[in-house]
């Protein structure tokens, strides 16, 4: 796990380096919201020479309300949401338009980090809105994972 907000980038890339070293193969991070700060969390890795040795999983969570998005900018450690996208949700009216733009927001975020370098997938974190994964996979052209098969009996 990594947190590209919970420290300037370059202590945050120490912090992954030991995890690295350790034998972390990959990184799943805290949900991103500013796709600007992450990516001097990304350089930061670069200029230790971590990107080719760790797969880098951003985490993306789906805002459902206005409430959602101002307790995780202000009280999840780690996290970080532009005043933007706060404002963005407390614009955006009732339940079902809160919910509509934290969808937009997190398909344009989605946007975003499947054409940022280095980065080899996402983690989807639909806090107690499970239903909303495959909307977003199908408007953001992400194939969705095959079921796993059934355990053949013997």
């Amino acid at each position: 796990a990594a947190s590209p907000f919970g420290a300037p980038p370059r202590y945050e890339a120490i912090r992954a380096e030991k995890k690295i070293n350790a034998g972390a193969q990959f990184i799943q991070t805290q949900p991103i919201f500013d796709h600007d700060r992450f990516l001097d969390w990304v350089e930061a890795l670069d200029k230790r020479n971590l990107l080719e040795k760790v797969y880098i999983l951003p985490g993306l969570i789906p805002l459902k309300s206005s409430r959602a998005a101002h307790f995780m900018a202000d009280e999840v450690p780690g996290v970080h949401i532009p005043p933007e996208l706060v404002k963005r949700m407390d614009n955006a009216g009732d339940k079902e338009g809160q919910m509509e733009e934290g969808v937009q927001i997190a398909l344009e975020l989605i946007a975003k980090l499947k054409n940022t370098p280095q980065i080899n997938g996402m983690h989807v974190m639909a806090v107690h809105w499970e239903a909303i994964v495959p909307r977003l996979l199908d408007e953001a052209n992400i194939p969705r994972p095959l079921p796993t098969p059934e355990p053949l009996s013997a």
